[in-house]
């Protein structure tokens, strides 16, 4: 996990709370610009999260078949 995506994470998790806080003190009305905000920073490490999982799985693929020509041709 990169250093970013953990500061994304940390930032999801905080503009949480805090939403949640403003919730209970000025209504859910008022704070739902937080909520959406806190929604956009998670959609946005859930995108980041797959794209560096999709590139790994791609990464894994190419290495085991370099792997199986070696075996063939060695």
């Amino acid at each position: 996990m990169r250093l970013f995506d953990v500061i994304l994470f940390v930032l999801v998790f905080v503009t949480f709370i805090v939403g949640i806080d403003q919730a209970m003190v000025v209504g859910i009305a008022e704070s739902y610009w937080i909520f959406m905000f806190s929604l956009a920073l998670l959609f946005l490490y859930g995108y980041r999260k797959g794209q560096r999982q999709a590139r790994e799985k791609e990464k894994s693929k190419t290495s085991n078949n370099q792997k199986k020509k070696k075996r063939k041709h060695g």
